[in-house]
């Protein structure tokens, strides 16, 4: 067995995992209460443990609605007492019968945020070791002892109502700034009482929290803990501090999974890792806290392939791995490894899209509410199964078997050739140049997207894997699309970059020409067009040598991102000190520099390379479609409309379903 360590069975408590992969926490529990969402997220949760994983974890259960609830819109449940809302505690079990359905264990995770609460009406607060004023601008009162026995009660209670519901244990989430780190941070918790001090002191209240879990579920169930080995901040919790408190932990636990950050910094501490971070940012920490203790310890964070988690648990630095945005990404993981098909798995990109952040964290561009991102999160750009109003594996066969001809080989036509295939069409794939790939060719060089350019390479395999007929260098022209006869037509055609008519714009070239080979920039580079690949494109291009500056006439650059990827990118700009020049006009492009205006008056930028960016048209060309005369048409991707990713590979799957759909 190629991944004998990651697939063997691990004893935790008095139970047996099937193999060493966990999923991580995903989803709010309490989002199966809006009926919107209930399928969705069932799915969600379920596909992980259908898909060969040993346990699965369903997210976020806030221990009280008076100061630890996060999302506005669940409605108060009152944990002590079931019966009293039988609809909800229904709701929460049928996670854990779905689970156990596949032979998974089950746990439900248990959140209080302590000072991150943002209160929703005039009976919730916000309370933490110290008094303070959180990011969202909340006053803080600070915990008093009988707020601490509540709060540990509340854990308690939580737990059992968890219990009740048909699980096999809690995971009690004590990591990423919330109310176990922000006592066991000497940087958060600066308290004068016994409360606060030496790290014996520190951990008082979180001891009292797991004995109090543990009392209230008896020994038979399993308790797990998520821990910060450091919430990497300067004079916070170090990874040796945190396995002296998971030993002091011991008696109550079953097992720990260790993780980083705070909720504050979530994108720079790494809590949830950005595609700038390393993968297994968290795997060196988890193995000092494994030499603290004899209880299994598990790694989350930045893990997307089967290789890095097999050699951590063979090298003994972990016992087992816990993987969140992977499996959305690609559920099937685990599954893929036991039938040794490791090179068919989509690997996480850490893009963000299925989490981008919420307003709570002080993200203020968010295209969502709190209650609409609740709902929206488990989204997928490489997975367009993820998130579907619909069940994928409830839909009716096609009446007939089709003939289809995808024009255009980039990620959307592959796409959707493959799920045509898959539902017995007969698929050809028209690509007009050599390769297979379309816009994604970049990827080939850009050295921040490695996982993009697995996917491509993937994505072209699994076509290759299918009866598929593909056929390069062949341009669809009307009279191919006629004598074709097809039945079924899917315009995959992409889009080309846009060259509007800036004076000098002859002078420059198109920013994707760095990557094709067509055009070798010199050193000094200005960059006209500072949303996404304008900001990416010359990212890589300052991380391999030039120095780039960065025109943008909006008030911001990338702004067509928003939240933790747009952070992330920024970030990582200003970490590589790329000049950023937003609300800036560019008058006149010349061959040795570019006139712009902004605040500081008209000036010129002198460069030995100019490069714009300045936007996508659509390449979808009406001829083809009247050439298709009888046959159904779909236009997906870029042909649609420019987009990033998950628009090409959501709108390639929703587009093949439909051919000859009962």
């Amino acid at each position: 067995m190629k991944f004998e360590h990651l697939l063997s069975p691990m004893k935790v408590g008095n139970k047996t995992y099937r193999n060493r992969v966990v999923s991580a926490p995903m989803a709010f529990s309490l989002i199966v209460q809006n009926p919107e969402a209930q399928g969705p997220t069932y799915r969600k949760l379920e596909s992980s443990a259908k898909g060969g994983n040993a346990c699965v974890i369903v997210g976020e259960l806030d221990v009280n609605f008076r100061d630890a609830v996060r999302i506005p819109g669940f409605q108060y449940v009152d944990f002590s007492d079931p019966s009293k809302d039988p609809v909800t505690f229904d709701a929460v079990s049928e996670y854990a019968r779905r689970i156990h359905k596949h032979g998974a264990i089950a746990l439900g995770e248990l959140v209080h945020c302590g000072k991150e609460k943002v209160p929703f009406n005039d009976q919730q607060e916000a309370v933490g070791p110290v008094e303070t004023v959180n990011l969202a601008g909340v006053h803080v009162r600070a915990m008093t002892k009988d707020d601490m026995d509540r709060i540990a009660n509340d854990f308690a209670v939580a737990a059992a109502y968890i219990q009740k519901a048909g699980y096999d244990g809690v995971l009690i989430h004590g990591g990423h700034g919330f109310i176990f780190t922000q006592y066991l941070s000497p940087l958060l918790n600066t308290r004068t009482d016994e409360y606060g001090g030496s790290l014996e002191n520190r951990a008082k209240f979180p001891l009292q929290i797991l004995k109090a879990v543990r009392e209230a579920v008896g020994e038979d169930f399993l308790v797990e803990l998520r821990i910060d080995g450091t919430d990497h901040q300067p004079g916070g919790i170090t990874p040796e501090e945190t396995g002296q408190f998971v030993q002091w932990a011991e008696p109550y636990l079953t097992s720990v999974h260790v993780t980083c950050g705070i909720y504050e910094e979530s994108v720079k501490s790494g809590t949830e890792s950005s595609m700038f971070h390393p993968h297994g940012l968290n795997i060196e920490q988890a193995a000092v806290v494994k030499s603290y203790t004899k209880l299994p310890v598990g790694v989350v964070g930045g893990i997307n392939s089967p290789e890095m988690c097999e050699e951590a648990i063979a090298a003994g630095k972990v016992d087992f791995v816990v993987l969140g945005r992977q499996m959305l990404a690609d559920p099937e993981f685990t599954n893929k490894c036991i039938a040794g098909e490791e090179d068919r798995i989509r690997r996480c990109l850490r893009c963000y899209k299925c989490f981008p952040g919420s307003p709570e964290e002080g993200y203020d561009d968010l295209p969502f509410t709190s209650e609409e991102l609740a709902v929206y999160v488990g989204h997928c750009t490489i997975n367009p199964l993820a998130h579907l109003p619909f069940d994928p594996d409830a839909l009716a066969p096609a009446v007939k078997s089709a003939k289809v001809l995808v024009i255009g080989g980039g990620v959307a036509g592959l796409q959707a050739a493959m799920t045509a295939c898959d539902r017995g069409h007969k698929v050809t794939i028209a690509e007009k140049s050599d390769k297979l790939g379309g816009l994604l060719y970049f990827t080939d060089v850009d050295i921040d997207k490695p996982d993009l350019r697995n996917f491509k390479n993937m994505m072209i395999r699994e076509v290759e894997r299918r009866d598929i007929e593909v056929c390069l260098n062949t341009e669809a022209t009307p009279e191919f699309v006629k004598n074709f006869g097809a039945d079924a037509i899917i315009l995959a055609t992409g889009s080309v970059p846009a060259k509007p008519p800036v004076p000098g714009i002859e002078n420059a070239h198109q920013a994707m020409e760095v990557y094709d080979g067509t055009y070798t920039p010199g050193r000094k580079i200005v960059m006209i067009g500072g949303g996404l690949v304008g900001c990416e494109t010359g990212l890589y291009l300052q991380k391999t040598g030039h120095e780039v500056t960065v025109v943008e006439m909006l008030d911001r650059v990338a702004n067509e991102s928003f939240g933790m990827y747009r952070e992330a990118l920024v970030w990582e700009m200003e970490k590589n000190n790329m000049t950023m020049l937003p609300k800036t006009r560019c008058l006149k492009i010349e061959a040795d520099g570019v006139t712009i205006e902004n605040g500081d008056g008209v000036q010129k930028l002198p460069a030995d390379s100019i490069l714009y960016a300045l936007g996508m048209k659509a390449v979808c060309p009406e001829e083809l479609e009247e050439a298709a005369g009888d046959a159904e048409v779909y236009v997906i991707g870029d042909a649609k409309g420019p987009g990033k990713v998950d628009q090409a590979t959501r709108s390639a799957y929703l587009a093949a379903i439909e051919i000859a759909k009962a």
